[in-house]
């Protein structure tokens, strides 16, 4: 296979913004999300402790308020406040390929030769806004000022809704669900830039209009950092939330990988939908030459839970966005004329997976978020071997395998669910009980044994029978593979790959940490 190129789109990097205030004795504050018995609760211990409310976040009981470290400190304590956390770094991930390369290679183009292409089904892209000439949109929300999302400046938005599908002029740039519905959550400023408490908000904005505008599925193509178990986490405890509403949650696994245990908030949670990157190396048709990308994040989570669930195109995307976006402006190499930019990243991948699940909303409109996810891990491709058996990648790198649309649509699996036996708002304890001599299991009381907020992988991960997921971890067939989790840079024909950084290549496993990602 010849040298690949591709150029990693936006890894957006929503920074939690404290932002510092003065007050008293000059004592600095900060911004923190606290969470009780419901939003009145939680109100009124922030007033008392004289701390002040910025934000109400009902969709986790919670808001977002302001207050000396001290002050937060002592407020976790009152017996009225279920959790205090401090804002934090998250990210969001990327996509590319041509015109019709993506889409041929999930099969889309089969499922609208039978008419099928997202009519009647509501996207809610949760981003940085989408262009005002962008198709498809029938609704707007921005959780940075309150007021409709005025337009996309930073660009990544923009991209990913002509990714799930969206038609523009003369027919370019058609996406894999092109009759879906779009609605804009604006939640990352023009830089990119976001907070939790703007996540939480644009969710909880969703949840309760998800019925007016018909809205059937997420894309979250961002990320946060692990630092407390995945139910702990509030933007993990609202995408739950929208779960028990029966809308998909679709995340990108995010562009940490490849070492295992990469996988972070919210792409961690069991049920959501968690995509990773896989190339076509420019052939769609051809499977035998497709291999994961190598800044898609790896599982299994910290708790144990393979992720991600599903891998979908992620290199070489060629979607549109203004040339006067930001992201634009800083890629001028990405551009491929008009307004076509051409990237990388599993920002895209899940936004692939969104526009599938589109299409299998309109054919099976009964379908719930279980359902849906059973369905796309059942018609899922696995890469395997010569033997037809065993696995090419774990399932901690490609999950149930690259999503298939004419499977995932127009197959009848019987009503067999997903996260069987588990319910959203639960803990639950994963398999993997040792991580670097680190106990990472959760006690009956729901305690971690301890837990870390850094992981570190030693040795290889041993994989032995049946994976135990609440019960058993269902494929489309039965696949196994020898030994245990190892990158193999030989794998790749490609020997470098244009990383994570502005115009620059460099050799695979020479990759900058996460926290100097540019935006994807």
């Amino acid at each position: 296979m010849g040298q690949q190129h591709r150029t990693p789109i936006f890894t957006v990097v929503l920074l939690f913004l404290s932002g510092l205030c003065l007050s008293g004795a000059q004592t600095m504050r900060q911004t923190y999300i606290v969470q009780a018995d419901g939003v009145a609760t939680a109100r009124a211990a922030v007033f008392e402790s004289g701390g002040s409310v910025t934000a109400e976040l009902p969709i986790i009981d919670g808001v977002a308020a302001r207050m000396p470290a001290e002050t937060a400190a002592a407020l976790a304590g009152d017996p009225r406040i279920h959790a205090v956390h401090p804002e934090r770094v998250v990210t969001a991930t990327g996509n590319t390929t041509a015109p019709g390369d993506y889409q041929q290679a999930v099969g889309a183009e089969q499922a609208w030769a039978a008419g099928i292409d997202g009519a009647g089904v509501t996207v809610a892209l949760v981003d940085s806004g989408i262009d005002l000439q962008t198709p498809n949109v029938i609704a707007r929300f921005s959780a940075l000022d309150q007021q409709p999302a005025p337009s996309d400046a930073y660009g990544h938005g923009t991209f990913l809704a002509g990714v799930i599908g969206s038609r523009f002029a003369g027919g370019a740039t058609m996406g894999v669900a092109p009759g879906a519905s779009l609605v804009d959550v604006q939640v990352l400023d023009g830089e990119g830039k976001g907070t939790i408490t703007d996540v939480v908000q644009g969710l909880d904005w969703v949840l309760a209009r998800h019925e007016t505008y018909g809205i059937r599925v997420v894309n979250l193509s961002l990320q946060s950092a692990v630092v407390t178990p995945y139910w702990d986490d509030p933007i993990n405890q609202a995408v739950e939330a929208l779960w028990q509403a029966g809308i998909v949650v679709v995340v990108a696994a995010g562009n940490t990988g490849p070492e295992p245990v990469s996988i972070a908030v919210p792409a961690n949670n069991p049920f959501v939908i968690t995509v990773g990157a896989f190339t076509d190396a420019y052939t769609p048709t051809d499977e035998a030459d497709d291999f994961i990308t190598p800044f898609s994040a790896s599982g299994p989570t910290e708790v144990g839970f393979v992720k991600p669930d599903i891998v979908a195109p992620g290199a070489h995307i060629v979607s549109r966005m203004k040339k006067s976006t930001a992201w634009a402006v800083a890629h001028p190499g990405s551009w491929l004329g008009g307004n076509n930019y051409t990237a990388s990243g599993t920002s895209a991948s899940a936004a692939v997976v969104s526009g599938v699940v589109s299409l299998m909303l309109q054919q099976q409109p009964a379908l719930t978020p279980n359902l849906v996810k059973h369905a796309l891990r059942a018609a899922a491709r696995p890469a395997v071997g010569e033997d037809g058996v065993s696995l090419t990648f774990s399932v901690f790198q490609q999950g149930a395998g690259r999503v298939w649309a004419p499977g995932a649509v127009f197959s009848d699996f019987g009503g067999v669910e997903a996260n069987a036996g588990m319910i959203p708002g639960q803990t639950y304890i994963g398999p993997v009980r040792l991580i670097d001599g680190i106990y990472t299991f959760v006690t009956e009381g729901g305690e971690l044994q301890p837990w870390a907020s850094t992981y570190s992988w030693a040795g290889t991960y041993s994989w032995a029978g049946t994976y135990s997921w609440a019960g058993t971890y269902s494929w489309a067939g039965t696949y196994s593979w020898a030994g245990g989790y190892a990158w193999d840079e030989s794998s790749f024909a490609d020997p470098t790959w244009e990383m994570l950084q502005p115009g620059g290549t460099s050799p695979i496993g020479d990759r900058p940490a996460i926290d100097l990602l540019p935006p994807d």
